[in-house]
């Protein structure tokens, strides 16, 4: 709606002061949760068990909608989808009362003691430059209407007396025609997570750093076929010495771009370089090392310290160095991006937040809250 006209099309611009806007509507809530991916549910599951009122803001824009299995999530020995997990968490925080509001936070500040978050409708982008495959996002807003959802309209304001950033990252995967689709099948960030997916296969990184470098080299504990491409033009930017090592080691290295990524249905089956020949390299599983954005926007508006990546601070119970805000998942300085350890670092946020919530009488005399 512009500001010249209600949603009925009627104008509002020749009478100002005889149609006075509506108020915005106003929700006040124990604690705010700003993600909704395996750190932020794990928070909402925990704090909604403490009889907290919580709310569960988030923009379907994260990493949970990929594409990937995780197999090193215990009690899952067949593995289990992230997307299932996310979907799986939402239906556990709500069945304690956790409440959803499907929206981006546009604007944070402090307001006296709590903090006062205004959200907005999350913005149409096209499919490249947003997280997840889109037949995730699907079945993630079907249940949500299920759970009752709400979808922020114009601007909501939350005044919540706690906030919990999960907000996790940015991957900056290569774009390519179909590269949403090879995201967790055939295309992957996460050594950890994924290398035993690369179990005798042929392997590349792309990537044209130290970091890169390693990770070609943690792989041959994998597998023997294992390349590296510098993915740009300008090569690598590592010393001789350290591509020696990569030769030593069986390790092919391309110091070029990659002019194609042959793939079908989701599995790359090809790198095509960019160089005069086009040489092509088969490859059944690629790892791209390009450092995550982190999504820190909100704290920087709220004066949360960040690590030299962007990373949020926060010490072992996920307090940041702003008294009532907390963080958890991706979006933090020690996580290792790991599903299990986004779900720990969600479970001792909430305590921490619970523990803030807590009336005098409730805390021991002179304990402080960290």
């Amino acid at each position: 709606m512009s500001g010249s006209s209600q949603s009925d099309g009627s104008s509002v611009s020749a009478h100002p002061a005889a149609h006075p806007a509506a108020p915005e509507p106003v929700r006040e809530v124990d604690c705010a949760i700003v993600g909704g991916g395996p750190g932020g549910l794990s928070a909402a599951v925990c704090l909604a068990r403490m009889r907290r009122s919580v709310l569960v803001i988030d923009d379907r824009d994260g990493r949970s909608l990929w594409g990937q299995t995780n197999r090193n999530y215990l009690g899952f020995p067949d593995g289990i989808p992230a997307a299932e997990i996310r979907l799986a968490g939402r239906r556990q925080a709500a069945g304690y009362g956790t409440k959803f509001l499907s929206g981006r936070v546009a604007a944070a500040a402090r307001d006296g003691e709590a903090f006062r978050l205004r959200v907005e409708p999350r913005v149409a982008v096209s499919g490249s430059e947003t997280a997840g495959r889109s037949v995730n996002v699907i079945r993630d807003e079907d249940l949500g209407r299920s759970l009752g959802e709400e979808t922020a309209v114009g601007r909501t304001e939350i005044v919540a007396r706690t906030v919990i950033l999960a907000t996790g990252v940015r991957d900056d995967f290569p774009k390519f025609p179909g590269w949403a689709e090879c995201v967790g099948r055939s295309l992957f960030w996460c050594i950890a997570c994924d290398g035993y997916e690369a179990i005798d296969c042929v392997a590349a990184v792309i990537g044209h750093d130290e970091e890169a470098v390693e990770t070609a080299l943690d792989l041959l504990d994998f597998t023997a076929e294992v390349s590296i491409v510098a993915g740009r033009p300008e090569g690598f930017d590592v010393p001789d010495s350290r591509l020696a090592d990569l030769a030593n080691n069986g390790i092919r290295a391309y110091p070029q771009a990659v002019a194609e990524y042959a793939n079908v249905n989701g599995q790359i089956e090809a790198l095509a370089l960019d160089d005069p020949a086009r040489t092509r390299l088969p490859v059944q599983k690629v790892f791209v090392y390009r450092r995550p954005t982190p999504r820190n926007e909100i704290a920087l508006e709220l004066g949360v310290a960040l690590n030299e990546f962007g990373h949020i601070v926060v010490d072992s119970g996920q307090h940041t160095n702003v008294q009532g805000l907390y963080a958890a998942g991706d979006v933090t300085s020690p996580h290792d991006h790991q599903v299990s350890a986004a779900v720990h670092e969600g479970n001792q946020a909430a305590a921490a937040a619970n523990y803030h919530l807590y009336r005098p009488v409730q805390r021991a005399p002179g304990k402080e809250e960290r």
